[in-house]
C-alpha cells in the first residue's frame, strides 16, 4: 500500500513538473511562431507504472542507475517526451505535453494495455468519452500521442544486449486509434539518466517521424 500510494505521488508530481519543464517545441523568431500557431497539435501523455522488464526488477535499477525506485517511471517518461518533442523538426507538427495536469491522471488510470511483453498498446475502451473530449479541449489537442511502456528486454545470446523498447499508440480527436508501434535502441547495461537521454534520442526522434509519416498518409 505505501509503495502504491509513493508511485501515485510521483506520478501526480512528474505530471507537474513535465507541463512546467518540458522542452518548448515552439521557435523564437516570428515566423516560426506564426507557424506553430497553425500546426497540427499531438499531446503527449505518458502512461502511470510503465516501465517493465523481462529481467530487471526495480530495485536492480536503481542499484544499477541511480534512479530513486520511486522516480523510475517519471524519469524515463521524462526523458523520452522531452527528446520526443525535441526530436521533430516537422513544423507543420507540434509535439506539447498539457499546461495542466488537472484529470489527467485520472483519465490515464483507465487507459488499459493490450498485448504481451514489449508488444503492448493502448487501449481506451474504457475511458469516458466525455472526458476524453474534455482532455482535446483544455489541451487545443488534435491527436493524443500515448507513451505505453518501456520494455528493458535482456538477453544473453548470442551477445549480451539491453533492449530499450519504448512502445506508442496515436490516438485522433475522436478517440480512434490512427497507429501504434514500437521503436528501440540498445545499450550493454541499465543507463543513468543522463545516458539515457543521450543514447535514446535517435529512437525518440523516429518516433516523432513515424507519428508524422502516418499523419500525412
Amino acid at each position: 500500500m505505501k509503495a502504491s500510494l509513493l508511485r501515485k505521488i510521483s506520478f501526480v508530481f512528474g505530471l507537474i513538473v513535465l507541463t512546467t519543464s518540458s522542452v518548448s517545441a515552439s521557435t523564437v523568431d516570428e515566423d516560426g511562431a506564426k507557424a506553430n500557431r497553425n500546426a497540427v497539435k499531438v499531446l503527449v501523455l505518458a502512461l502511470p507504472d510503465n516501465v517493465n522488464s523481462n529481467y530487471f526488477p526495480n530495485s536492480m535499477i536503481t542499484e544499477e542507475t541511480g534512479i530513486p525506485k520511486d522516480s523510475i517511471d517519471y524519469t524515463y517518461n521524462q526523458v523520452m517526451v522531452k527528446n520526443i518533442i525535441a526530436g521533430n523538426k516537422d513544423k507543420k507538427y507540434q509535439f506539447v505535453t498539457p499546461q495542466k495536469a488537472t484529470l489527467i491522471s485520472k483519465l490515464l488510470g483507465k487507459v488499459k494495455l493490450q498485448g504481451e511483453e514489449e508488444e503492448k498498446y493502448a487501449d481506451l475502451s474504457q475511458v469516458d468519452e466525455s472526458s476524453y473530449e474534455q482532455l482535446i479541449k483544455d489541451t487545443d489537442s488534435d491527436y493524443v500521442l500515448f507513451l505505453n511502456q518501456h520494455y528493458l528486454k535482456w538477453q544473453e545470446k548470442p551477445l549480451r544486449t539491453l533492449f530499450h523498447i519504448t512502445s506508442y499508440s496515436l490516438y485522433d480527436k475522436n478517440q480512434k486509434e490512427v497507429t501504434h508501434g514500437n521503436n528501440y535502441f540498445t545499450s550493454m547495461n541499465l543507463e543513468n539518466k543522463d545516458e539515457l537521454s543521450k543514447d535514446s534520442r535517435k529512437s525518440s526522434s523516429k518516433i516523432a517521424s513515424n507519428i508524422v509519416k502516418s499523419l500525412e498518409r
